[in-house]
């Protein structure tokens, strides 16, 4: 007889994963019956089945890639300077980068007015530092989100033709609300994406509260990369 084979979904594979993981736990926590070992031990409670479900799910969710933006073009003032943001993110980490900029943009500060940034001059980095909150849920059949919030560095560097706003090597303390959504295999095409909204204390950090105001989400196009979410209650 013919062998068929069925294509497993990357999903599905680490929902198998999950509860493997979750059976063979279960085990250790239940114990096993022997002559050896005498009597078995208690089945576990339902509060120690869901923080061990808990346990196993932390590392259900992660990703990275490219959001593309496009910033007003110092001439024409028209959405056409395209400005990269590299990201990533995991359990127990994330981070989102602007390395640089390829031509003149011009930036609507929050303090400052319009400012213009010259060519290869600008640079933001944002560095978590924490993650105090970390909540998985199922949107839909295809769909999955995962927020994180906690505390971060931020380091921001603006070239501007007179002088330096800040310093790459400097970082300001914030608090942030990650957002990332899982729209199956596919990337950003697939409905994948990423945002990142800083909340920026003008005490903590006031060159990017100058900058960016109270509250800023970076996030763009996703035109790079994979985000993963199992939720593994659905």
């Amino acid at each position: 007889m013919e062998a068929q084979f069925h294509p497993v979904s990357r999903r599905a594979l680490l929902r198998r994963s999950l509860f493997g993981m979750l059976g063979l736990a279960g085990a250790a926590l239940i114990g096993c019956d022997s002559e050896e070992s005498g009597p078995a031990a208690s089945s576990p409670t339902l509060a120690e089945q869901q923080a061990l479900l808990a346990t196993l799910s932390y590392n259900t969710a992660s990703g990275g890639g490219v959001n593309l933006k496009h910033m007003p073009h110092p001439d024409t003032g028209e959405l056409t300077v395209p400005l990269a943001e590299v990201f990533s993110f995991d359990r127990h980490h994330a981070f989102c980068r602007v390395d640089t900029n390829p031509e003149a943009f011009v930036m609507p500060t929050f303090a400052m007015g319009e400012v213009r940034i010259e060519p290869f001059s600008f640079y933001m980095a944002m560095d978590v530092t924490s993650v105090e909150q970390w909540q998985i849920e199922t949107v839909d059949e295809a769909t999955r989100r995962v927020v994180l919030r906690g505390g971060l560095d931020c380091a921001t560097e603006v070239g501007r033709a007179e002088s330096k706003l800040g310093d790459r090597e400097a970082s300001e303390h914030a608090t942030y609300r990650i957002e990332a959504v899982d729209g199956g295999v596919g990337g950003g095409a697939a409905g994948d994406s990423f945002a990142f909204t800083v909340f920026f204390d003008p005490d903590e950090a006031p060159l990017n509260h100058a900058i960016f105001g109270p509250e800023f989400t970076f996030t763009g196009e996703m035109v790079s990369g994979e985000i993963t979410i199992v939720d593994p209650r659905a």
